[in-house]
Parts: C-alpha cells; structure tokens; sequence
C-alpha cells in the first residue's frame, strides 16, 4: 500500500518552511529554545506546553492575488487554467508562547521585574520570528515576495502568554486548478 499524495502543494510547502526557519531563529531565543515548534492546525492555537516554551504556525488562509495587489487578494474573478499573472498569497501565523508571571504562593501579584522580563523574553521571539520571515523565509524557493502584517498578544490565559505575527506569501505558484 502507497501513502496517499499531499494534494497542496501552496500552502503546505510554506508553512512547513516557515516553520524550519522559525525553529532555527528561535534556538538561542532570550527564553531558550522552545520544546515545541509546529505547524498546528485550526484558527486558536492550543497553548498547551507554554512553561517548555512553545512556537507554531498556522495556515490562516489562502488565496489568489496579482503582484501589484499582494498583500490583498485579486479583486477580479479568476478565469480557468493558468490565468497570466495571477499567484497564490498565502497568509500565515507565526507565534510563540511562554509562561505567564503570576501570583505567589500568598496571592501576592508578579513583581515589575518578572513582567517585564517576560515581556522582554516575547518582544525576542517576535524580533526573531520577523527577522527569519524577512531574511530565511524570502530566500525559499517557492516564495516570491514576503510581507509582514501585524504582531499581536496571545493571553494571558491558563498561565500562559505569547505572540503572534501575521505574515503573507506571495508564491511562485499560478493559479491553476485544473490539474
């Protein structure tokens, strides 16, 4: 028996090459390394092992474009085959997760130092992650051109807090779905 063949060769190929470059960026991060760097599914990220330290991305959507609309989708009807000039974008979240500072044993809140040195240790993973985006990311061979959209803050919630920055991929991909 043969395994079945991945159909999406868009937006899988990205991810998982989003993922290789965020794992070697994030290897002598503030916090250490993470235990954990996946592409994960669904649109919430399960911050589960965040005290290990925990990296991901996320396929949060694709869809076609031109070169001079990228980073926004194409806003004409796409035509059958090949259509001249018209790419895949893929749109990706790139995250990380730590512990969250929180009360002592005596209820007492987290002390300055601790919370911004938690804020510290995520401002570096992010620093990190768009670093490898723009640098390691771009030079893959599926990637044409790269584009950083906004971070934003995961939690604190369950004794975790993180970040994530979205991120999209103009692919050397045409648009065809005949095949």
């Amino acid at each position: 028996m043969t395994a079945p063949v991945l159909a999406d060769d868009v937006a899988w190929p990205i991810a998982v090459g989003l993922r290789t470059v965020i794992r070697a960026a994030l290897a002598d991060a503030v916090g250490g390394p993470p235990a954990s760097c996946a592409v994960v599914p669904g649109r919430d990220v399960a911050i589960d092992d965040c005290c290990a330290g925990q990296a991901w991305v996320r396929i949060v959507r694709v869809y076609p474009t031109t070169a001079a609309e990228f980073p926004n989708p194409r806003g004409t009807a796409v035509g059958e085959g090949c259509d001249d000039g018209v790419f895949w974008a893929v749109e990706l979240g790139a995250g990380s997760a730590r512990c969250a500072p929180s009360a002592d044993d005596y209820g007492n809140p987290p002390s300055d130092e601790l919370l911004e040195d938690a804020a510290r240790t995520l401002a570096d993973d992010a620093a990190r992650i768009r670093r490898a985006v723009l640098h390691d990311l771009r030079a893959a061979e599926a990637v044409d051109e790269v584009f950083v959209a906004e971070q934003s803050s995961v939690g604190p919630s369950g004794g975790c807090v993180g970040q994530e920055v979205l991120v999209a991929v103009l692919t050397v991909m045409c648009v065809d779905e005949t095949g």
